[in-house]
């Protein structure tokens, strides 16, 4: 049996959240789905034996409700789409039998399939579904009114397979629905879960070895729960209290669903070595922020990746050892200067798009034809650069792996400079020039690209402010 309770609408009600009506659904019974704030549906299987009739749980309902300061639509029945149904079109029919319910819904009107589609089939789909779903039942009723179908009943008695052949597929549900037939089981509404573990230490630690035994009795239960519940980690909080009564809190936003405990064990006192608390510890609080599961499915033919828990870790080492600004990925900095770039964090998601476009679908399918590549210093290489006439004509250098020797074609020199207009100069001597405003990042060089005798070709420039020579790129 199942029961369905309605809040309509009315100025005299308050106006309350889906925790109100729920309130009275847990009351009477464990098993209940909150379709919408107004609307809830109730498994009430066995309270015949505790309260009696069916026609008394409707009234202890609305008591409930009553007291709680709201007036309800309740309706008892078999299935959960008839006692939907009679409680959202008031009819005032309010128990249902099993066997009566296609004679119970006869005389509800053909309309009512608007309001009633989305919440008989899969409650899971999108707003943009839902409305189309919407659209396709209004059509279906206006195509009933045309052929004088008016009531459910009307609906129901209908051959099922003409009604197939003019309305299509979706015709056996609004048929189903018409019969008082359920679509699918009900899907009971759990409460949020939080997990959520504390320990309160009898002695204060100090160190992050003591700390690690800790951290691991109070994940090894979360993890558990989590696997579960087949979620993971999204969100790692870490509150430590110090003998100080402060609170030292970090958060992890981790790259992937996981709950791995050596992970998250891991990751938390990288953490924490980067970012100590000021004091000893006496309690040690932990949170996690769970999200579905992920779903990892391999190739036969290509090499594994690393897992989501390997690169985090990995990441996590980095980030103690060098600093969080010492690493990530490079980006293009929107800069006329030669080499300029940015360091980014590493992007915790990737879905194949580059630039909201598929690298597979757009573009040449045909990568172009790379003849020579500029490969560019980290560092521009100091180097001793001979000029005749304003052209280079030998370069040589200190550094290992660089080679030197005549120049026997040079291109050049392509003059360049910019951000000498950035706030917060400095003023410079150049050796033949007055003294004159600059920035630290400012650039200002002559570029040659110069083939020496050894096969060897460079991009080399002459750094104007300082009137010394560097090699800036090797060309491939």
């Amino acid at each position: 049996m199942y029961a369905c309770v309605y809040r309509p609408p009315a100025q005299d009600q308050p106006a309350g959240d889906a925790r109100t009506l729920a309130g009275v659904a847990e009351a009477f019974s464990p098993r209940f789905e909150v379709h919408r704030e107004d609307l809830v549906s109730i498994d009430v299987s066995g309270l015949k034996r505790l309260l009696g009739p069916s026609q008394t749980i409707v009234d202890e309902l609305r008591r409930d409700a009553k007291s709680r300061g709201m007036a309800v639509h309740v309706a008892v029945a078999a299935t959960r789409t008839t006692a939907m149904v009679l409680a959202l079109a008031r009819l005032g029919v309010t128990v249902v039998e099993r066997g009566g319910e296609a004679a119970a819904l006869a005389a509800v009107p053909i309309g009512m399939l608007e309001k009633i589609e989305e919440f008989c089939t899969h409650s899971s789909l999108s707003s943009q579904k839902k409305e189309e779903q919407k659209i396709s039942a209004g059509s279906a009723c206006s195509a009933c009114n045309r052929w004088g179908v008016k009531t459910f009943g009307e609906l129901a008695s209908l051959p099922a397979a003409d009604l197939l052949a003019r309305l299509g597929p979706p015709a056996r549900v609004w048929q189903a629905i018409a019969r008082g037939e359920d679509l699918r089981p009900l899907i009971p509404t759990l409460a949020d879960e939080r997990f959520e573990s504390s320990m309160e230490l009898e002695w204060p630690i100090e160190g992050l070895e003591p700390l690690s035994f800790v951290v691991t009795r109070l994940l090894e239960p979360l993890s558990t729960r989590l696997e579960r519940r087949d979620r993971g980690a999204a969100v790692l909080h870490v509150m430590l209290g110090l003998v100080t009564k402060d609170m030292h809190a970090r958060r992890l936003e981790l790259p992937a669903p996981m709950r791995d405990v050596r992970t998250l064990r891991t990751l938390a006192l990288l953490d924490l070595e980067a970012h100590p608390p000021a004091a000893a510890i006496d309690r040690v609080a932990i949170v996690i922020d769970p999200t579905p599961g992920r779903v990892l499915q391999h190739t036969l033919f290509t090499r594994a990746h690393p897992t989501p828990e390997q690169l985090s870790t990995l990441v996590a080492r980095l980030g103690a050892l060098m600093g969080q600004d010492r690493f990530g990925a490079p980006a293009v900095v929107e800069s006329y200067r030669p080499g300029a770039f940015a360091m980014a964090p590493f992007a915790t998601e990737w879905a194949g798009k580059a630039g909201g476009k598929n690298l597979e679908t757009e573009g040449s399918s045909v990568p172009p034809s790379v003849v020579s590549a500029l490969r560019r210093c980290r560092h521009p290489v100091p180097a001793r650069v001979s000029v005749v006439d304003n052209r280079p004509v030998r370069v040589t250098t200190d550094r290992r792996g660089f080679a030197g020797g005549t120049v026997v074609h040079c291109a050049g020199p392509w003059r360049t400079s910019g951000e000498w207009w950035v706030s917060g100069t400095a003023s410079v001597s150049h050796p033949t020039n007055p003294p004159y405003q600059t920035h630290p990042t400012s650039w200002n060089r002559d570029e040659w690209d110069v083939s020496l005798n050894d096969g060897a070709v460079y991009r080399i420039f002459l750094d104007r402010e300082r009137d010394a020579w560097f090699v800036d790129a090797l060309v491939d």
